[in-house]
């Protein structure tokens, strides 16, 4: 199957050829300009692959980091998870969300302000049971006491821990797995013995949280696709 691109060709000092793919998709290839037709299609051809995996790529990160718009069909994040979202407004109910058989279900009228506060009161809600939870495990396991833990709306930061050792997390931290939420606190707590990013303190997180490089990894991994 032939691949449709769109080719520049250059009178300058390049001496090879090079692929790249548009945000809408379409596909360049800058090329010497003596380099022959024939051997810019053998290139392409020989990049079929990589070519289809990145357009898939992109179409899914368009799809994924797409603005919500609350409406029936998006799906929306809980413990790792990604859920459908039925809309509906029946203004004798109580408005807001109500997840029931893994799936979310959002009584509001159509504003989309009103939808997404909706959304919002009810990840700080299921944040504050979930992380306070974790924290009092951890707190009795590691023979921690922080002086508060509360949950912030921080869009940058999963966790804090002030000097006075306040801890803090991000409502949006519940959107992600049950073992990274783990290790974000653990993370924290540990800055109530060591309050940099030394050896030592990596070596407190490890020692408590054997896993946690990996853990670490995966938060990178989901922090790129929640966006809320």
């Amino acid at each position: 199957m032939k691949i449709n691109y769109t080719l520049r060709r250059s009178r300058k000092r390049r001496k090879t050829i090079s692929l790249n793919i548009s945000e809408a998709n379409e596909i360049i290839i800058s090329a010497p300009y003596f380099v022959p037709v024939r051997e810019i299609n053998n290139f392409v051809q020989e990049k079929r692959e990589w070519i289809d995996k990145t357009i898939k790529k992109q179409a899914h990160d368009r799809c994924v980091h797409k603005e919500k718009e609350y409406v029936s069909g998006e799906h929306f994040y809980y413990l790792g998870k990604n859920y459908p979202m039925e809309v509906f407004f029946e203004p004798t109910e109580k408005q807001g969300i109500l997840f029931r058989n893994q799936q979310f279900y959002l009584n509001a009228p159509e504003n989309k302000e009103i939808r997404k506060n909706c959304f919002i009161l009810w990840y700080k809600q299921k944040a504050l049971e979930h992380i306070r939870g974790r924290v009092d495990f951890f707190c009795r396991q590691l023979n921690l006491r922080p002086s508060v833990a509360r949950i912030s709306s921080a869009r940058k930061r999963w966790g804090s821990c002030s000097p006075g050792n306040r801890l803090a997390f991000s409502f949006r931290l519940i959107m992600m797995p049950p073992e990274i939420i783990d290790y974000v606190i653990v993370h924290e707590l540990m800055h109530i013995k060591e309050k940099n990013h030394s050896r030592r303190f990596w070596k407190l997180v490890e020692a408590a949280m054997p896993q946690y490089k990996t853990c670490q990894f995966n938060l990178k991994k989901y922090s790129e696709n929640i966006l809320f």
